[in-house]
């Protein structure tokens, strides 16, 4: 009977053999490491209460998969930001690259919903607003300009149906300014440039547009690589037009109310572009009477808006006026004159959101090694050996400008080398790799982001005159649309970061402008080269002396 046996102890752990005590130990660690997984992501949630954990191959739980909010209200981001096909066929930029997120879910619990609260769920994307001197920020001008370049645009149709109105007066007639990019030429190296090269020269002639009460058009050669409509709408006013057919109307010497005239500035350096914009001094220099030609068609690949500033008081005084200064002067008329298309805001708003939060201390990083890497990616050799020192610098730049309330440091990322950009990123999940060049005291804190959009050179056939291309791209529509709209959705957050360091070059400055913040960019000096090894600059990078101003950056490269 079970009454008559004897209760018996279980046998102590020291008595277990062989097999049995290694079952008994095994379950004993899988139970204690079980509890400490537990009390990690418990712990996790208290600090980072954004994120979600992922099974073992990188995939979440089916159920944490799509955005979605609890009882609470809380909101939730997939992995992945989706991007829905352009509603209207324009470009639908790639997802976002997965570090954005993983590095929007380090930030703070409220302004991580805020974040959250602009994904649209049922879409599948970020918000696509797009605001514009909505506090006035880049001035009063915009009504009067509007409505002078409608009233203009509405002669030229009467012009182009052979209505010319005698009630017009010669002085008063409506003037024209018109920035040109031509295909490439064969045998010569005067195109307009890559994307920092028009920039400058773009917004220039538009600036120029604005102190002269000119309409202002604008046109890049259906090959040269693509249309400008194909990148960018057009928010404020039409500047689309036909060179070809705008010529041919205002080449006409007997009709007053006509005339056409050419201006090349391309390549000029900046003591021949001085002269060329202020020959009588900048304060007797009259620009309405600089080039009178009725329709002023300009190549350029020249920016001259701060030199303006420094020459000329009187213009100065003038755009003081309207609210430009040569802060915000740059990104106001780049804003006012192009908005990026349904899919490129959508992409673009997810990453200004995240650089834009109180608690994040936002660093550009732009590495240009060379058009090697462009042409011939297969050869691509590029890496942090040789370009860490810009992550250095932007490290030292971070510890220098952190402040309490940054609780998050982000490193973003643009460069014309796909395996240099692949090595950056693998730094949020090797940390002995990225303990080389971020701070210890950053290093727990801080996300490397990219974009992930592919990279490609806008101005591909003049690459190939120098470079021996392996295996030739052909410039078509659909083949480069991608690519340039790439160079100029990097570049515009490159501008959006709190500081950037930058290569020397044009590209990095044009997002130092566009930021409409002077002196928050460090320009870094190319390697030198010592017996036949290329050296980095020694610089330092946690000063005030460390940033460059937009005067000094206006004297280099495609000047300012």
């Amino acid at each position: 009977m079970a009454s008559d046996v004897a209760y018996q102890r279980v046998q102590p752990q020291n008595d277990l053999k062989g097999s049995l005590l290694f079952k008994y130990r095994l379950a004993k660690g899988l139970t204690m490491v079980s509890l400490f997984a537990i009390v990690l992501m418990a712990a996790s949630s208290i600090f980072y209460p954004n994120f979600m954990y992922s099974t073992d191959d990188g995939t979440q739980d089916a159920a944490e998969t799509e955005y979605q909010s609890n009882e609470a209200g809380r909101c939730y981001l997939p992995n992945t930001l989706k991007m829905p096909i352009s509603p209207d066929g324009s470009y639908t930029p790639p997802t976002p690259h997965q570090s954005l997120v993983r590095a929007v879910r380090f930030a703070s619990p409220e302004e991580f919903q805020d974040y959250c609260s602009q994904y649209d769920a049922e879409l599948g994307a970020f918000t696509e607003e797009w605001k514009y001197n909505e506090n006035g920020e880049c001035g009063n001008w915009q009504e009067k300009y509007t409505k002078l370049h409608k009233t203009d645009m509405k002669a030229l149709k009467n012009y182009q149906d052979g209505i010319f109105p005698s009630d017009i007066k010669v002085a008063e007639k409506p003037k024209f300014i018109s920035y040109l990019c031509k295909e490439v030429p064969e045998h010569s190296n005067r195109g307009c440039g890559g994307l920092a090269d028009r920039m400058g020269g773009m917004i220039s002639t538009m600036f120029y547009a604005l102190l002269t009460d000119r309409a202002y058009l604008l046109n890049w050669a259906e090959l040269n690589p693509l249309p400008l409509e194909a990148i960018w709408e057009r928010p404020h006013i039409e500047w689309s037009h036909d060179p070809e057919e705008m010529e041919a109307l205002f080449t006409d010497d007997k009709n007053e109310l006509l005339g056409y005239q050419k201006v090349d500035t391309l390549n000029r350096k900046a003591k021949v572009l001085t002269q060329t914009l202020f020959p009588d001094g900048g304060e007797n220099t009259d620009w309405k009477k600089l080039w009178n030609g009725t329709y002023v068609e300009v190549r350029s690949n020249r920016g001259y808006i701060l030199r303006t500033f420094q020459v000329s008081k009187k213009y100065t005084k003038k755009l003081n006026a309207m609210g430009l200064t040569k802060e915000n002067t740059f990104r106001c008329l780049t804003n006012f004159l192009f908005k990026p298309t349904i899919g490129a805001r959508r992409f673009l708003n997810a990453y200004k959101k995240l650089f834009a939060m109180e608690s994040v201390l936002s660093i550009g990083i732009q590495i240009r090694t060379d058009d090697n890497a462009l042409a011939n990616p297969q050869f691509d050799a590029n890496n942090l050996e040789k370009w860490g020192h810009f992550v250095k610098c932007a490290s030292d730049l971070a510890a220098y400008k952190k402040q309490a309330h940054h609780k998050h440091i982000v490193f973003f990322l643009v460069t014309d080398s796909a395996h240099l950009r692949d090595e950056f990123i693998s730094m949020n999940t090797n940390k002995e790799l990225a303990s080389k060049y971020i701070n210890e005291e950053l290093l727990d804190i801080s996300s490397m982001v990219i974009t992930g959009l592919p990279i490609e050179h806008i101005e591909p056939d003049q690459i190939a005159k120098y470079i021996d291309v392996k295996v030739h791209k052909e410039v078509n529509l659909a083949r480069m649309t991608p690519g340039v709209n790439s160079a100029y959705m990097e570049n515009w957050l490159l501008g959006e970061t709190q500081y950037r360091v930058i290569s020397i070059q044009g590209y990095g400055k044009m997002a130092a402008f566009y930021s409409g913040d002077d002196k928050t960019s460090i320009s870094m000096p190319k390697p030198s080269k010592v017996d036949g090894v290329l050296t980095p600059p020694e610089i330092s990078c946690s000063s005030e002396e460390s940033f460059v101003t937009f005067d000094w950056l206006s004297t280099t490269w495609s000047l300012g």
